[in-house]
């Protein structure tokens, strides 16, 4: 009996299928993507999306513990640090010179993650709060920019932006946080206008409430919210998706957008 024959007796007839393999997502694998804030939250969400598509990344920071361990997390051969506080960007390249250092690549992709948020009742805050979060959310990501389009056209070649502004920017608010974010949006269309063919893009995404730690909220926590229209809090991945489609060619026709990643909440 030969052996189909005694598999036939065994086993019944059997049942044949098509069988596929899916390739490697490659769509931002010509990408070096420099991101501010990117040990944790949002920006690591960007950070492994951008590895998983094939590009590399380099994750600033103020805390270098927190940079390594998402490096050794993520991979060194794809993802490299550099301990930076934001606040100290000047609109210098040289920032970007040494980033280049890292991957022995040119940098052509700039993530502005890093923000800071400071909650109190209106005619509580004070001069202080203002400056630091204006400082770190709107003046840093600003003079960033402004180094990266510099780098960028020093190399002849394109770039793209992508900043994380907030829902908050999208209506009306009275804190520092929601001014700086709605002052980065009015960036973003400004700054847009003048880059339009030039080869260098520059986007926003404004995302709601999200787990993360700006927010002081765990992925593995609670995630409803009775102050959202979609009553959950975002995980950062879903905004990080947004973000890699805006870092890619997809979205090539797309400059000066703020896209909202908030299930509508900023539709009041």
């Amino acid at each position: 009996m030969g052996i189909s024959s005694y598999l036939r007796r065994v086993i019944g007839n059997p049942v044949y299928c098509s069988v596929h393999t899916m390739a490697p997502n490659t769509a931002l694998s010509t990408k070096v993507v420099a991101i501010t804030g990117g040990g944790s939250g949002i920006g690591k969400a960007v950070a492994k999306n951008v590895i998983a598509c094939g590009g590399k990344v380099i994750i600033l920071g103020r805390r270098e513990d927190k940079l390594k361990a998402t490096v050794d997390e993520l991979g060194n051969k794809q993802c490299g640090y550099y301990v930076y506080d934001v606040t100290n960007a000047d609109g210098s390249v040289d920032l970007f010179e040494h980033l280049e250092e890292i991957h022995s690549i040119p940098v052509n992709t700039l993530v502005n993650n890093a923000g800071i948020y400071i909650s109190k009742n209106p005619l509580e805050f004070t001069e202080n709060d203002f400056n630091i979060t204006l400082n770190t959310n709107l003046r840093a990501p600003i003079f960033l920019t402004i180094a990266f389009v510099k780098y960028c056209k020093s190399k002849h070649m394109e770039g793209n932006i992508v900043m994380t502004s907030s829902n908050r920017g999208l209506f009306g608010d009275y804190g520092p946080y929601g001014v700086s974010k709605k002052g980065l949006i009015h960036y973003v269309e400004g700054m847009a206008r003048e880059l339009v063919g030039t080869g260098i893009r520059i986007n926003s995404v404004a995302p709601g409430m999200t787990a993360s730690e700006i927010n002081h909220i765990s992925e593995q926590g609670d995630m409803y919210t009775g102050s959202a229209k979609g009553k959950r809090i975002l995980l950062p991945i879903e905004i990080a998706n947004v973000i890699c489609f805006l870092l890619s060619d997809y979205s090539k026709c797309i400059t000066g957008a703020t896209i909202p990643c908030d299930e509508g909440d900023s539709l009041r």
